[in-house]
């Protein structure tokens, strides 16, 4: 598949049929993740793959625990129902998917940082001046591999919703806090063909600086 093929025609999906995804097509897709470019060459990046449906289960319900223990917390009625809709599906539809690719970002040492809090610049400057860089790296990973699932005729989605279940999480796979879950991407067969959400036109959002 062309790449330029690839970045237009990949969509979120969240319906997966239980078609089984093979660990050749797993290892490739988490190589094209390994390829990423990363700041000054650090790779903080590791993949955790999830085929154990009970594992699976007890995840989601880790976050549907989290969800109702925040609902309560709402600014109004609103906002709860959005939760409660994540709850039942938004959220936690990784679960049915054949295999989930749980994103590790790694301890990301960062001497510039270190280097500008010296300096005096307070922990908020520094994210302003240095954007996240080892997050960064890991986010090209993930597209990478969302890329890698299109081009091998799988589905997958980019999911940030469950991890207000991190705290579950570590103790359910068995991970410390030298390390956090960045991304789940759930991948399978797609079980739906939805039509790709619209974008912003490309001169609404880039403008030249020329001579």
């Amino acid at each position: 598949m062309d790449l330029f093929d690839a970045i237009a025609g990949r969509t979120s999906i969240r319906r997966f049929k239980q078609t089984p995804v093979p660990d050749g097509d797993i290892r490739k897709i988490l190589d094209a993740g390994r390829l990423a470019p990363s700041a000054n060459n650090t790779q903080p990046w590791s993949f955790l793959v999830i085929k154990d449906k009970k594992t699976l289960a007890a995840m989601a319900g880790a976050v549907r625990d989290q969800i109702d223990r925040m609902i309560p917390h709402a600014e109004d009625e609103k906002q709860a129902q959005r939760l409660a809709a994540y709850k039942s599906a938004y959220y936690t539809f990784f679960e049915n998917a054949p295999v989930v690719i749980a994103v590790f970002l790694e301890g990301y040492d960062a001497g510039t940082d270190k280097l500008l809090a010296r300096m005096g610049y307070a922990a908020e400057e520094i994210k302003r001046l240095r954007p996240l860089p080892g997050l960064q790296s890991v986010a090209a990973a993930i597209e990478h591999m969302l890329l890698a699932c299109h081009a091998l005729g799988y589905g997958s989605c980019w999911m940030t919703g469950p991890l207000v279940a991190q705290e579950a999480f570590e103790k359910l796979l068995g991970y410390g806090k030298e390390k956090f879950i960045a991304a789940l991407l759930p991948v399978g067969v797609p079980d739906e063909e939805p039509q790709a959400r619209p974008r912003k036109a490309l001169g609404e959002v880039m403008s030249i600086k020329a001579d």
